[in-house]
């Protein structure tokens, strides 16, 4: 009997992709994995992708459930709460007995759930006699600002629905730097997500093992002092060990949409170290003047750029880029619709890194070593920001105008002092620096072990557990 291993995703891509490393590096310690996703994400991944993306043990399953639009408060919260009830305990308890039910020889023995996604879960892994997990996809530093958050309503540093009461910056943790008070990652979404995340922390602090997507030695204070009172095992950087040797993998993550490879074609014919990349995720939206700012940008700085220019990046409308923009630039520009972002970042080529700061983007970075330009969109976008820059030092802010915009100056000018000047040398050697020390995590953390570098692995935690009777 082998372990077997049913991993619930946030249906959101920034969630998908880690939890999806997850699964291969179980799979690489003899894990069957069940990979748990909504319909609606399940088709996108299938349909973008190549039937051998994944590993014949890495079984992709769906519940019905899309997010509502939520571009309001209001549908923020019904979007959450509709799916803790489409993708809740009752349908992972149906799932699970349905996946049992049909693998008499390898019934599950573990389940490893998004933090985001553990409302209620302990009770079906009880009722199941097998153990769960909590994966946390973010910074441990994005949890423990949720974690501590009560404590600070409690000093009166925090209202009661977060926002802050006086100060400009707030601090969390004397282990964790200060974060402006327009940076805090519910604000976008207000009071609602605030409270969920709040109860997120709670719920998942009562959970044996929290696995997190980051490494110890960039938070070292705060794991030591959250692991005090959570089970806290930073278990990244979560990337194929192929990058980190700078080979090419050949383990193809899933994405929404088809990758575009001839841009990887494209960057052969460039200098190293000499293009800029630009990506926002698959998240964020612009506006028509933001667009028009960055193309112009790119424009005048007279250096080659990727610019992966999603379809639905511009707000109700497809991306439309200024007249003759494409012909102006068509000697060193090259725009696609989506790219093997790992593959791109790990190309001699690439200089820099205009980035969302999305999580995952940034620890590629770190552990690819590329300098970024950083460029928040929300959530806990603004808390990686402020690593990377002032605790980090592995780039530099764009910063926005009086109207919200970053204008095409800005964009110059801080490519100008990341690529060409003293400061710039100095965030790439930081950058080179960083990126030895998440190698050598990787290395160390390549069994699932902890990267607290005590206790028992992650991967000894699930062999040993009980299946279900």
């Amino acid at each position: 009997m082998v372990p077997h291993a049913l991993l619930v995703a946030f249906p959101l891509q920034g969630h998908i992709n880690p939890m999806m490393q997850l699964a291969w590096k179980l799979v690489s310690h003899g894990f069957l994995v069940t990979f748990l996703n909504s319909d609606s994400n399940h088709n996108r991944i299938l349909k973008a992708n190549t039937p051998n993306s994944l590993h014949d043990n890495i079984r992709m399953i769906s519940v019905p459930f899309e997010f509502p639009v939520m571009d309001t408060l209001e549908g923020i919260a019904n979007g959450m709460e509709a799916l803790g009830k489409d993708m809740g305990p009752s349908v992972i308890d149906r799932v699970v007995r349905e996946i049992n039910a049909r693998n008499e020889e390898n019934k599950l023995t573990c389940i490893i759930a998004d933090a985001w996604m553990c409302f209620g879960l302990q009770s079906v892994a009880t009722l199941h006699k097998i153990p769960l997990a909590a994966f946390h996809t973010a910074l441990t530093s994005f949890f423990a600002i949720y974690y501590f958050s009560p404590s600070l309503v409690s000093l009166g540093i925090l209202a009661s629905d977060g926002t802050p009461k006086k100060d400009k910056t707030v601090k969390f943790h004397s282990s964790m730097p200060a974060l402006h008070s327009g940076d805090l990652p519910w604000l976008w979404a207000g009071e609602y997500m605030f409270r969920k995340g709040i109860r997120m922390a709670e719920e998942v602090k009562h959970i044996k093992w929290v696995l997190f997507n980051s490494f110890l030695e960039i938070e070292v204070p705060l794991v030591e002092t959250l692991s005090k009172e959570v089970g806290v095992y930073p278990i990244g950087p979560l990337i194929p060990p192929e990058f980190l040797h700078s080979r090419t993998s050949t383990k193809v993550l899933p994405s929404f949409w088809k990758n575009d490879t001839e841009c990887l074609q494209w960057l052969d014919k460039h200098y190293a170290h000499s293009v800029i990349y630009i990506s926002f995720g698959s998240i964020t939206v612009l506006s028509e003047k933001q667009v028009e700012e960055l193309a112009m940008g790119m424009e005048a700085t007279r250096r080659p750029f990727l610019w992966l220019l999603r379809p639905d990046l511009m707000k109700g409308s497809e991306a439309i880029l200024p007249a003759d923009f494409l012909e102006r630039v068509r000697d060193r520009g090259c725009i696609v619709s989506w790219a093997p972002q790992l593959e791109v970042l790990s190309h001699p080529s690439i200089a820099c890194f205009v980035t969302h700061c999305g999580w995952n983007s940034v620890q590629e970075s770190i552990t690819i070593g590329v300098p970024m330009l950083c460029w928040p969109y929300f959530a806990d976008q603004f808390l990686n920001r402020t690593y990377v820059i002032d605790v980090w030092k592995l780039g530099l802010p764009l910063n926005a105008n009086s109207e919200g915009i970053i204008e095409k100056g800005e964009f110059v000018k801080g490519l100008e002092i990341l690529l060409e000047s003293e400061q710039g040398l100095e965030i790439r050697e930081e950058a080179r620096k960083l990126k030895i020390i998440a190698f050598w995590s990787h290395c160390f953390v390549s069994g699932l072990s902890l990267s607290c570098r005590e206790g028992p692995c992650f991967v000894s935690f699930c062999l040993l557990c009980p299946t279900s009777t």
